[in-house]
């Protein structure tokens, strides 16, 4: 499904272009609050979406079905982004809410979800304390991460040389063959997805500001990236497979960076 806006959505006058990547880590996502859930099934974890991993997972008993967590304090949220669920396969209906005071109010209208891609949620800053995903119709989904804050916002668009996620489709398989050498079949043992993110003409105070918490985040947190909202609706839940350190371009104070990832494949 990935990319997901805002009825109506209006972008915020301080914000960077909808061209640009947003990206929501560890360093910009409220996670250790209070959960509550509807219902769990048998085996499965109300508490599952709440860490960064992605094998505990929560599982509602029928698809009428609410996750919520309370922060703990009001915070300014811009995204919800989910992964790791079985949305799409099992033909629900998302909405995105929080609790105002005195009643649930949405932020996302119930969205279709048609596959079972990383969900990037996006819009307008709400101060908040409870915030909650609300699922309906078909049969009960699996989630395994959901994650609630307000996105890092690059500077600039990345244009030509860039292959989405979608594309970066790898597969490791053990072929079987015959004492003769015919084809027997092949199984596959995994499937992950692989992709390069490039950034350049980055000033120094922006990258003292946000890039290093970012950096510091992907040394041991998955992130999600949606890498140019406006246009296309890719999302990743990726890891960085290495700590992606900025790089000065001698020109002035600028910097390069370089993310390349590798992301938790979805069908």
């Amino acid at each position: 499904m990935g990319v997901i806006f805002e009825s109506n959505y209006t972008l915020p006058g301080s914000d960077q272009p909808l061209a640009n990547a947003r990206i929501a880590h560890a360093n910009t996502w409220y996670a250790g609050g209070t959960i509550a859930a509807s219902s769990t099934a048998t085996d499965f974890f109300a508490s599952g979406p709440n860490n960064s991993l992605t094998y505990e997972k929560w599982k509602p008993t029928s698809a009428t079905a609410t996750w919520e967590t309370d922060l703990g304090s009001p915070k300014a949220i811009d995204y919800c982004a989910i992964a790791a669920h079985t949305m799409g396969t099992n033909g629900n209906t998302l909405e995105v809410e929080y609790w105002n005071g005195s009643a649930w109010a949405g932020v996302i209208p119930s969205t279709a979800i048609g596959d079972n891609m990383p969900v990037f949620c996006i819009f307008e800053p709400v101060t908040a304390q409870r915030w909650r995903i609300s699922i309906s119709n078909g049969t009960a989904p699996e989630i395994g991460v959901i994650r609630f804050g307000a996105a890092m916002q690059m500077p600039q668009a990345i244009y030509g040389g860039h292959s989405p996620l979608d594309y970066g489709r790898m597969t490791r398989s053990q072929s079987a063959y015959s004492m003769s050498g015919e084809f027997l079949g092949r199984s596959k043992q995994r499937g992950w997805l692989e992709a390069s993110f490039d950034w350049t003409h980055l000033t120094r105070a922006w990258i003292d500001t946000y890039w290093k918490s970012f950096q510091k985040a992907a040394e041991s947190e998955p992130f999600f990236i949606a890498w140019r909202p406006e246009d296309f609706s890719e999302v990743g839940y990726c890891q960085a497979e290495r700590v992606p350190a900025p790089t000065s371009m001698s020109i002035g104070s600028y910097h390069s960076v370089n993310v390349a990832v590798t992301a938790r494949a979805y069908d």
